[in-house]
């Protein structure tokens, strides 16, 4: 099943709300399992649709977390260390 352009934006847009796919699936009368597979298989358009949109919004609370850290958030400092941990485990494994 390809799906049309406007159906890929609206994953992206859903997953940039973080809602989970089966959540999307009904929201856009999808079929769940068949968009959960999409998702899990880790290629293709429903794939990049989704991820993107987690991607994309995960980037703009990072940028606020470290815009807020660098105006000395203690909060935003410690979330910006968390980041920075998770970023290093990421790339130990991206190494192997």
């Amino acid at each position: 099943m390809n799906l049309p352009d406007d159906v890929l934006k609206s994953i992206e847009e859903l997953a940039g709300l973080f809602l989970a796919p089966r959540e999307i699936a009904i929201l856009l009368d999808l079929d769940g399992e068949d968009l959960s597979e999409r998702i899990a298989s880790g290629y293709g358009p429903v794939y990049k649709a989704y991820f993107r949109g987690k991607t994309v919004s995960k980037k703009l609370i990072h940028e606020n977390i470290v815009k807020m850290a660098r105006h000395g958030s203690p909060q935003a400092e410690e979330l910006a260390r968390e980041m920075i941990v998770q970023q290093n485990s990421a790339e130990k494994r991206a190494k192997k």
